[in-house]
């Protein structure tokens, strides 16, 4: 018999996808629990990837992405945020997942440590240990209106600290980090010489402040950032996106790509620089559609009595369910059960988010604004 190691046997199952495989199962289920847009893949691109993929002409591409799209990305972030950038400080990645496990296998040595928002993106606690290192986390609290609190960051710093993680516009909070922050965060990089990770995959989804690029803070030198095709022009399931990276980095990153996936899909690249031409008031439509929702769910919530984070950005609602006296995990289960409403627990996304649930607004309006009413209506019933 195959021997699973032990920490492969105690690697938790995602609560979001507990919650995913239940709502499946039960037909009718309205399904707030997943970062998806509801959006279909923009119809400008499936039109202009036709004729190249008739072609057939659809290899292996460089581990770094074709030349192509990394031009225009830098193009794109030269246009839209005046940042200097070189094709060759660009990677195309299979999602941008990929680009956080790329930076901690390649800069983590076993017992090396990296600093994670919590509550914070669910995969990235879990990705540090598959990669050697540990996840340390510091706290996004409700008194602290979900910003870092920067004395806790100093206290948990050790010698084995290599990495500052960021999340800005956040999953799973919705807050969008203010100037002050961010120039924070560069003095701590530089005062105990971290690299910082940026994952900016939100970026486009901004509906109250302004979403400011940590490379206008941080040294580039010591900053990778990263971005997702799959919420900016709902290409999800392409699992296309891209990390720009200190050059001297670059290499090393390429080689752990090298080896793990060779190349990310050429049709999926040629999807994204398609995408990249796409007039900005298409991707402007998705947000103002998602904004709307915003309000009018954040209206129902509040008629209903709860307490909420109302987001600034992303495409969640962070809602307070404590009073209820369930687990978040049992939350969920018994509101899907008895509403028909799938919501993802909030101790998924660390141990502070106990007693929360994230709910996506990136739905039909019609399938958000009753999947709230009928949080609210359950309230109304047990409380």
């Amino acid at each position: 018999m195959v021997c699973i190691p032990e920490s492969i046997l105690t690697l938790p199952r995602s609560g979001i996808r507990e919650l995913m495989s239940m709502a499946l199962a039960t037909p009718g289920t309205i399904r707030l629990e997943m970062g998806e847009p509801h959006f279909p893949t923009p119809s400008p691109i499936l039109e202009k990837l036709a004729s190249f993929f008739f072609q057939g002409e659809i290899r292996y591409t460089s581990t770094v992405g074709i030349l192509s799209l990394r031009t225009k990305i830098a193009e794109k972030l030269k246009k839209e945020r005046n940042w200097d950038v070189s094709p060759e400080e660009i990677i195309v990645l299979p999602g941008s997942l990929f680009g956080t496990v790329t930076v901690f296998r390649t800069i983590l040595e076993p017992g090396d440590e990296v600093l994670v928002p919590d509550p914070g993106f669910t995969n990235h606690f879990f990705q540090v240990p598959l990669c050697g290192g540990k996840a340390v986390h510091y706290h996004l609290r409700p008194e602290n209106n979900y910003l870092p609190d920067f004395a806790e960051i100093r206290r948990v710093i050790t010698p084995r600290t290599r990495i500052l993680l960021v999340n800005s516009p956040s999953n799973p909070l919705g807050v969008v980090f203010p100037k002050d922050v961010l120039e924070e965060i560069a003095h701590i990089a530089e005062e105990y010489n971290l690299l910082v990770v940026s994952d900016e995959a939100y970026e486009k989804y901004v509906y109250r402040g302004e979403h400011l690029g940590l490379f206008q803070f941080v040294d580039p030198e010591r900053l990778v950032t990263i971005f997702s095709f799959s919420k900016t022009y709902a290409l999800t399931g392409w699992r296309i996106g891209y990390m720009v990276v200190p050059k001297d980095l670059a290499p090393h990153f390429a080689k752990v790509a090298e080896y793990l996936i060779a190349c990310t899909s050429h049709l999926s690249q040629k999807a994204a620089e398609i995408a990249l031409d796409l007039p900005d008031a298409e991707i402007q439509k998705m947000v103002d559609y998602y904004r709307k929702n915003v309000e009018i769910a954040s209206a129902i919530l509040k008629e209903g009595g709860f307490t909420f984070f109302e987001p600034q950005g992303g495409y969640y609602i962070w809602v307070d369910v404590r009073e209820f006296g369930l687990p978040s995990l049992e939350f969920c289960k018994t509101f899907l059960r008895e509403k028909g409403v799938a919501v993802a627990p909030g101790d998924t996304f660390g141990e502070s988010g106990e007693g929360f649930v994230r709910i996506s607004i990136c739905r039909k309006r019609e399938e958000v604004e009753e999947g709230v009413k009928r949080l609210a209506l359950w309230r109304r019933e047990r409380l």
